[in-house]
């Protein structure tokens, strides 16, 4: 597996006080826009007015003079007192493709509803959208950080299903096994063309109080996304007690877990979580790969 780079960029933010009732305050943001030259990544802020409650804070992103389309991005809210900055939210950003613009040109709609197509290429072809609380005025700090959203190609594994073994809880430490995690190998998936969550996780034998829930969470997305997505676990171990890797996991180049994979149907990996995540932001990742464009 090819690791991403992932880069990020700090936005301050002022929200000045108003005399007005609580929650109508209206205030104007105010953004450093420039990078660091060593992060060559640039926010576009197409929002300009921030005010004391719940945003939606869209932008752009630009790398090396190129608009990044399809990229994984989050943002991070600090609240900033002095030179010491308290992180309080990681909210993610989606990204939604313009529908005036078709294959990279302008659409131009008639007033009868007709388009025409026009050969004349489009710059800005959608936007990152987030939704972003303040609770005071004052100043914020807002830090996105995006990875570059063609992703890696998901390695063609031949992982162990539930055909293969006399028992489920050969290949599935979890109390008990979950059959609908364990029909689909992930090569096959990908040969099907159907987008994946994997799961890399050991419920039995995890090496951190975090990763055992990790499969519970994914469970949660079955009943919504069950029947468009194929959803696998992949143990860790093939031998604990020799402590031999499974050869899925030593594919895929993971030293650590657990880890959660969104794939689309072309096999190329979108969206990853190291750790504990939530069935919300996996939720998010699959509506970017499953939404028609």
């Amino acid at each position: 597996m090819r690791r991403l780079l992932s880069f990020r960029v700090l936005v301050l933010v002022f929200l000045g006080s108003v005399a007005a009732a609580p929650g109508a305050g209206r205030v104007t943001a105010g953004a450093e826009l420039s990078p660091q030259a060593s992060e060559a990544l640039q926010v576009l802020i197409t929002t300009a007015e921030l005010v004391v409650g719940q945003n939606r804070f869209a932008f752009g992103l630009l790398k090396e003079h190129q608009l990044l389309e399809d990229a994984h991005a989050v943002v991070r809210v600090y609240a900033l007192e002095g030179q010491q900055g308290q992180l309080q939210t990681e909210v993610p950003a989606s990204y939604a493709r313009l529908e005036v613009v078709e294959q990279g040109n302008r659409v131009h709609v008639h007033p009868d509803g007709t388009r025409h197509v026009h050969n004349e290429e489009a710059d800005m072809r959608g936007i990152y959208v987030a939704q972003v609380s303040f609770e005071r005025p004052g100043t914020w700090g807002l830090e996105v950080l995006a990875t570059p959203g063609n992703g890696s190609t998901a390695p063609r594994s031949h992982n162990l299903i539930a055909s293969d073994v006399p028992d489920l809880r050969h290949i599935d430490t979890s109390d008990p096994p979950d059959p609908r995690l364990h029909q689909v190998r992930i090569a096959d998936a990908i040969t099907q063309g159907k987008p994946q969550v994997i799961v890399f996780a050991t419920p039995k034998f995890c090496t951190s109080r975090v990763c055992g829930p990790v499969v519970d969470v994914v469970r949660l997305l079955l009943p919504t996304y069950g029947n468009r997505v194929v959803f696998a676990h992949q143990e860790i171990w093939q031998d604990f007690a020799t402590q031999r890797v499974s050869p899925t996991v030593e594919e895929w180049h993971l030293h650590s877990e657990p880890w959660i994979f969104v794939v689309d149907g072309q096999g190329i990996i979108r969206a990853k979580f190291e750790g504990l995540t939530t069935a919300r932001d996996i939720a998010v990742a699959l509506q970017q790969i499953l939404e028609p464009r």
